[in-house]
């Protein structure tokens, strides 16, 4: 065999061979593309179904957590929701409630609401030993005159502060004294019923002072009107027994008072006791110490020339000086004599027409107690009191006289005793069985 022909085989060879291979290619190409396609597809339907599955659940987590988070957020909008329900829920409820209540309180007690006063304005206290007298300009307003005394102008006013009606008093100065000093009269009484305290006695309640030295004011406290001219408003009928008797009782609390506190008044008489109106009656308070002074044991010479002539003790009006609370006692009697009869029972035009006047009323078969006795003769009279002032009398509106018992008639007698020693204290007055037997006593219902 040549080389040719072997040339040719091998070359036949690997042709039939890659023959071979591309007919064994080509039957087998169906089978694995078959198979590849079988496979791609499970794969791809594999791949697919697990992309599918890893998307649906990515998916459903995140739809899960979604939900999840929706639910948590709509849970606490929820929550705070209630809450402000609640709250508001209880607003309206507490506001509903207090609404009602204060429509209940408005439809029950709307007239006591309305009737209630304002609360009182912040008054500061002023200490007058640190800043001094406070101006009148600057706290009260004058509205009309009162009356004018011997020791001063007594004014009606208002207190700016608390719109209360007060009573000043202003003091009256000499032409010398206007410049260069205060008046005695009035030091005294200052000092005096600022040392008081008393229901029966007016109070001062401070000093005020105006531009000028002579502009010196007492604050008082404001009575409607004095004694005097509440008897002439009563009219000519005379007081009741029960009346009578309270009105009396109070003069004695005050005269009792005072002179505990070792102090004279001097000037007992119906002008100067004042009436106001309190708890649906009236009651009276002693007032006007002008010439009060302080006393003492055993007694020191006074001045004579007190007390009001028609009020006056004979002792003081036959010159005696030294005396104590029994001057006092006997211008009481005489203010009882007084409320009996509505009007002054010993009017005298002068001291011996005074002292004749007390002597026909009372006697004078204790002329020989008084002073300078010898320095006049006079008659020996008895005493006419019993025939001045009726006891138990039937008839005391046809002589208008207020009704007297014996018990009455005999505190009378010992308040207008001629002889100073023998005359009623005011403590055994108080106790006297004229206040604790008979008729109670009862607040006057006086005319203002």
């Amino acid at each position: 065999m040549t080389i040719t022909q072997a040339n040719v085989r091998k070359r036949d060879r690997w042709n039939s061979s890659d023959e071979d291979e591309e007919e064994f290619d080509n039957n087998h190409d169906d089978d694995l593309d078959e198979d590849v396609v079988v496979s791609i597809g499970k794969t791809t339907t594999i791949l697919s179904s697990l992309s599918t599955t890893t998307t649906e659940s990515t998916i459903i987590n995140k739809k899960k957590k979604r939900t999840i988070l929706q639910n948590q957020n709509n849970a606490d909008k929820a929550d705070k929701a209630d809450h402000k329900k609640t709250g508001n829920n209880q607003n309206t409820v507490t506001d509903i409630m207090m609404k009602k209540d204060s429509e209940t309180v408005d439809s029950k007690n709307s007239d006591d609401i309305q009737s209630l006063p304002l609360p009182p304005k912040v008054v500061k206290y002023h200490n007058p030993l640190l800043k001094g007298c406070r101006s009148v300009y600057d706290c009260y307003e004058r509205l009309n005159r009162v009356d004018e005394g011997t020791y001063g102008v007594v004014w009606k006013a208002r207190d700016i502060a608390t719109n209360k009606i007060v009573a000043l008093k202003q003091i009256k100065f000499d032409d010398i004294q206007k410049d260069e000093s205060f008046p005695m009269a009035a030091l005294r009484e200052i000092n005096v019923l600022l040392a008081l305290n008393h229901e029966n006695i007016v109070s001062v309640k401070e000093m005020v002072v105006g531009k000028k030295f002579s502009q010196v004011y007492m604050v008082m406290e404001y009575m409607d009107m004095d004694l005097q001219q509440a008897m002439k408003q009563s009219g000519t009928s005379p007081f009741q027994q029960s009346e009578l008797k309270s009105m009396l009782y109070d003069l004695l609390l005050a005269i009792h008072h005072i002179h505990e506190k070792w102090i004279l008044h001097r000037d007992v008489k119906t002008s100067n006791i004042l009436v106001k109106e309190k708890n649906k009656g009236s009651i009276i308070s002693l007032c006007d110490f002008g010439l009060a002074r302080k006393y003492q044991i055993p007694f020191k010479a006074l001045t004579q020339q007190v007390v009001t002539l028609w009020y006056r003790p004979p002792e003081l009006l036959f010159g005696e000086k030294i005396y104590g609370p029994e001057v006092d006692m006997w211008s009481v009697g005489c203010v009882f004599g007084e409320l009996l009869r509505k009007e002054a029972i010993l009017r005298g035009k002068g001291e011996l027409d005074q002292i004749d006047l007390v002597f026909q009323l009372v006697g004078n078969s204790d002329f020989e107690c008084l002073p300078y006795n010898g320095t006049f003769q006079w008659k020996k009279r008895t005493s006419q009191l019993k025939k001045k002032f009726q006891i138990n009398a039937s008839t005391c509106w046809t002589i208008r006289q207020t009704f007297l018992d014996s018990n009455g008639f005999n505190l009378l007698s010992q308040l207008l005793t001629l002889h100073p020693k023998k005359r009623i204290t005011a403590k055994e007055a108080l106790n006297h069985k004229y206040f604790t037997e008979g008729v109670e006593q009862r607040r006057p219902l006086l005319r203002f």
